[in-house]
């Protein structure tokens, strides 16, 4: 017994036997982010469930002009055959206004708005012969779910009624009197529809004009368009795009408009914090290997264990916290938490100034982490940098180091 406590004194051991220490503890670390995982997957379910009930993304495609005709099938017998055609709008313009709130389902909630929406525009007629009877105004939306009340259909003039397919709702139209080839047939639609999260558009006419306005103060614009004009307030945003045929290789596959979410869940950003776990622990069990070496007060590795273990619990803490508040306020209480309890457990062990400097090791490293997360295009090489600095901070304590046993002062 008393060959391990000794051989356990010698600092090349130490130092294996920390290191293998801090790796296990990537077990935990794991566990964590296994945790994270799991409630990240109820959250996805329960903004499921809200979203089935009141409205999915929506997304919203025309509205066109869809009819048959007949063709020649063969010039000796004269006989035709029946085909479908369809004419996209030559100019089309929907004029948006979403109001936005959140609904919640237990600890989670998700971003719904209801939107009113004004879409006009004209078809231009072709030289196919339509079949009386055979021709429709058609607008596809993917959930017909989140329509509200009776839409109104105009067509050159006259309300239609309206009907629901699969994904669309169309009105049965007919042709005015002595239309021809060339003539603008003028259309207009009125409907209320809610949905969750996210609110797109597919540019089937010649040009496309959307003039979109919300009370949402966070939009993400998406999709293969960006809006031309923008203004995002505090009490919400408006947005334009024009986009012309020209600038589209295929109409039916292009899509733009914008997202109403958060853009980063709490979830996600505690995963992102468990990646910087190791590191902080690499980190106070370095310091702390220097502390016991230079004041010559040998800490145990049942106390670094008890250390990595306050370290791996922050990351618990934090995810308790964050589904109950913002992530910054849950983050400052699982650090403040975290850094107190190890600056109470230095205090017992070194008994000297240097656990305030271990204290405030680990306060800087939480703060440098939370600094970190708030970073997208910078944050690798900040990153660096500061493990650059750490080695050179610890490079220069361990100067003048000797590889002895350390003693426990009287």
């Amino acid at each position: 017994m008393d060959k391990v406590k000794h051989s356990l004194q010698n600092p090349v051991v130490k130092i294996c036997a920390i290191s293998i220490m801090a790796l296990l503890l990537l077990i935990p670390l794991a566990m964590v982010k296994g945790q994270v995982a799991e409630r990240s997957s109820h959250r996805s379910k329960s903004v499921l469930d809200i979203t089935k009930s009141w409205g999915l993304p929506q997304k919203i495609s025309g509205p066109s002009l869809s009819y048959k005709y007949l063709v020649e099938k063969d010039d000796k017998d004269k006989t035709k055959a029946i085909l479908e055609g369809c004419l996209y709008p030559d100019d089309l313009k929907y004029v948006v206004n979403t109001t936005s709130k959140e609904l919640h389902r237990s600890i989670y909630d998700v971003q719904v708005y209801t939107a009113d929406l004004t879409i006009t525009g004209n078809i231009i007629l072709d030289d196919k012969e339509q079949i009386e009877g055979s021709t429709s105004l058609v607008l596809n939306l993917s959930d017909l779910k989140g329509i509200q009340g009776n839409p109104v259909f105009s067509f050159c003039g006259k309300e239609w009624k309206v009907k629901s397919g699969s994904k669309s709702i169309k009105a049965e139209v007919s042709l005015p009197k002595g239309a021809k080839e060339g003539d603008k047939l003028p259309f207009s639609l009125n409907l209320t529809i809610q949905g969750s999260e996210s609110m797109y558009f597919t540019p089937l006419g010649s040009l496309n004009e959307v003039d979109f306005t919300s009370d949402y103060p966070n939009p993400s614009f998406d999709g293969d368009f960006l809006p031309i004009e923008r203004e995002i307030r505090d009490d919400g945003f408006s947005a334009k795009w024009l986009i012309s045929q020209i600038a589209i290789s295929s109409p039916s596959s292009s899509d733009f408009g914008v997202k109403m979410i958060k853009p980063v869940t709490q979830y996600h950003q505690t995963e992102r914090a468990t990646k910087y776990g190791i590191l902080i622990i690499f980190l106070i069990f370095i310091a702390g290997f220097v502390v016991e070496m230079i004041s010559k007060r040998p800490i145990n590795l049942i106390q670094y264990l008890v250390i990595g273990a306050s370290l791996v619990l922050f990351y618990s803490l934090l995810l308790a916290f964050s589904d109950f508040m913002s992530f910054a306020v849950a983050y400052l209480i699982a650090s403040v938490m975290t850094t107190a309890a190890l600056g109470g457990y230095f205090m017992g062990l070194v008994k000297n100034k240097w656990a305030v400097l271990l204290t405030a090791l680990v306060a800087v490293a939480y703060g440098v982490i939370y600094i970190l997360l708030q970073m997208e295009t910078y944050a690798f090489l900040t990153g660096t940098l500061l493990l650059f600095v750490i080695l050179c901070v610890i490079m220069f304590l361990t100067r003048n180091m000797q590889l002895e046993p350390a003693e426990r002062e009287v």
